[in-house]
């Protein structure tokens, strides 16, 4: 069937002599009928036999003097099947306000029988293309590609146009008999090339431009009229809160993981491909969450990240700095795939930096009052900005001092003690011999001239890494995972971030398929696959070192334990984007371990 000609009526004709007067056009709606055409199609000013109206769309301005307007309709929509054999156009009368068919067309015995089943839908997509020249050279053409497609054959030539344009980014790894970190790069990965800035000089990162990565982006979010102030690198966007709290953005993408024939496999595709899960969109705080005057939860630059806390409090927390916010939860299997399948390398250390993860612990070697300096005798790990704290008589504790900023470091000898003097701001205190000085945590915002690359500025195991608008997500701080729950030695998830809660093994926590390694304090080699759960990869079997494997550390216990990822600032070259601590009860707070906003909606 088909539509042969179509024809402008005179009242048409006449409305769109009024576009030389400057007068607009507006197109309200189509019309399809099964009447049958008697005298002349230009005289028509209705259908003959209406049986649906179909509002329009889309009006697309595709020319000077052409315009596309575009109609569907579903053979549901009708109450009786009917033949598809009348086409009507209509627009308002600038002037009169009136409803007018601007265009007709008229099928005839070609016209299609259209079946009202539910069981066989059928919907129809149709572009009309309108030129307006002057009075006498009005035509509405008919893209017959275009005209009449059904869902079906739109689905599919999406599919098709889609295998052509679409991307798809992989990496594999030998599952046994390989103890190597690296990933090898398949389908639209291959040549590609990924770098991270260590320090100031640019370097290539193919994925830059390349999606998802390419649209993940860190930007200010007020959470009180529940909007986005700005982008960074448009005017307004604030690092240090004044603009509301610096998210960073992880764009919706398809990834599948799946292991098969001896080898792991990771994809992440920029579109729908079948087998495919769909990552929706979420975002995640730049920073560790740390605390206002207020004792409000706040992802900016400029604070310290806060401690001491149990995996339901930071929950309470983060719960409290709007609607759809929560600490970081399993959304964290999804940030491992993109850096995994970005640098086809488990050793994140080696890839982006060391991270805040080397310190020390040096004593006091002289007794001071009132002071703002303690002599040590080195000051390895320490440098003017960096956080720290003093205990009594050892780390862990801040009984001198409590989370102050080096302000200077300088040579001390008096004859007989020869070190460093290490300056601090703050209140002046009382040093006494053995007095421990220690790194904590340190402030957020060491990365923020880094904007979104990856990599850090110092690599001195010192100073903060940042991957794609994510600071320190390893290092630094280690970071409590939720709706995720160890018992035993198997993990449970739930997808659910208002049902969210400790020890908890039943609905609606599902019990991922495999157990996790059991052989405690380890390097492990290979992650776990279930196919119902592809993204969770957590340890399952011992083999690596911090240079092979995958390359982080790995500890666990018996019994309802909880999770935290990625190491703190003194774990050295066990930390990393991989490194797992299951061993520790829903009770734990440390000095050592915080947390992570997450904007699930």
């Amino acid at each position: 069937m088909g539509f042969e000609k179509v024809y402008i009526t005179k009242k048409g004709s006449l409305l769109a002599a009024k576009t030389l007067q400057g007068k607009q056009i507006e197109f309200d709606h189509a019309e399809i009928g099964s009447g049958a055409l008697n005298g002349d199609a230009r005289d028509k000013t209705a259908l003959t036999t209406k049986v649906l109206e179909c509002p329009i769309n889309n009006i697309k301005i595709t020319g000077d003097t052409q315009a596309q307007i575009s109609f569907s309709f579903k053979n549901i929509d009708a109450s009786n099947a009917f033949y598809f054999r009348e086409l009507g156009l209509f627009a308002i009368d600038p002037d009169t306000k009136e409803k007018v068919l601007y265009a007709y067309s008229n099928a005839g015995t070609t016209a299609e029988y259209i079946n009202n089943s539910v069981t066989e839908l059928i919907e129809k997509n149709i572009d009309l293309t309108v030129l307006v020249d002057n009075a006498s050279n009005v035509n509405i053409t008919l893209d017959p590609n275009q005209v009449y497609v059904t869902e079906k054959e739109l689905e599919a030539a999406i599919e098709e146009a889609r295998e052509f344009v679409g991307k798809n980014y992989g990496i594999r790894r030998k599952i046994t008999d390989n103890t190597s970190p690296a990933w090898e790069r398949i389908c639209d990965n291959i040549g590609l090339v990924a770098n991270a800035q260590k320090g100031t000089d640019a370097v290539q990162n193919d994925f830059d431009s390349i999606y998802p990565w390419s649209d993940i982006k860190t930007y200010n979010y007020d959470t009180a009229n529940k909007k986005v102030t700005a982008y960074i690198g448009e005017p307004g966007f604030a690092f240090d809160g004044s603009n509301g709290e610096v998210l960073t953005k992880i764009p919706e993408f398809w990834y599948k993981r799946e292991v098969k024939d001896d080898y792991e496999y990771i994809y992440i595709a920029d579109y729908a491909r079948a087998g495919y899960k769909h990552s929706e969109e979420f975002s995640v705080g730049r920073y560790a969450i740390g605390l206002d005057a207020e004792r409000a939860a706040h992802s900016y630059s400029g604070l310290i990240p806060t401690y001491n806390k149990t995996i339901t409090a930071f929950r309470t927390l983060a719960k409290a700095v709007g609607d759809g916010f929560g600490q970081l939860d399993t959304r964290f299997f999804i940030l491992q795939m993109l850096y995994l399948v970005e640098y086809a390398h488990y050793n994140s250390q080696s890839k982006l930096g060391n991270g805040v993860t080397s310190w020390s612990n040096p004593k006091a070697l002289l007794a001071e009052s009132n002071v703002n300096r303690i002599i040590v005798s080195s000051s390895t790990n320490f440098y003017v900005g960096r956080t720290v704290s003093i205990g009594t008589a050892d780390a862990w504790n801040a009984g001198v001092a409590s989370e102050r900023t080096v302000t200077k470091i300088e040579d001390y000898s008096n004859g007989t003690v020869t070190g460093k003097a290490i300056y601090f701001d703050g209140a002046a205190v009382n040093i006494a011999v053995g007095n421990c000085l220690w790194g904590i945590g340190q402030k957020a915002g060491q990365c923020d001239e880094l904007g979104m690359k990856s990599g850090c500025l110092v690599n001195d195991g010192g100073h903060s890494v940042i991957y794609r608008g994510i600071e320190n997500i390893f290092g630094n701080m280690w970071q409590f995972i939720d709706g995720l729950n160890i018992k035993d030695y198997i993990a449970y998830i739930c997808t659910d971030p208002t049902k969210y809660a400790v020890d908890t093994f039943a609905d609606p926590y599902k019990e991922v398929g495999y157990t996790n390694l059991l052989t405690k304090d380890v390097y492990p080699n290979r992650m776990g696959y279930d196919e119902n759960n592809p993204e969770v990869a957590l340890p399952i079997e011992a083999g690596g070192s911090s240079g092979t494997g995958i390359c982080d550390y790995y500890y666990n216990a018996e019994g309802n334990r909880i999770a935290v990822v990625g190491g703190s600032f003194d774990r050295g070259a066990k930390a990393g984007l991989f490194y797992w601590n299951l061993s520790n009860a829903s009770s734990h707070s440390s000095w050592n371990c915080g947390a992570r906003l997450l904007k699930y909606q």
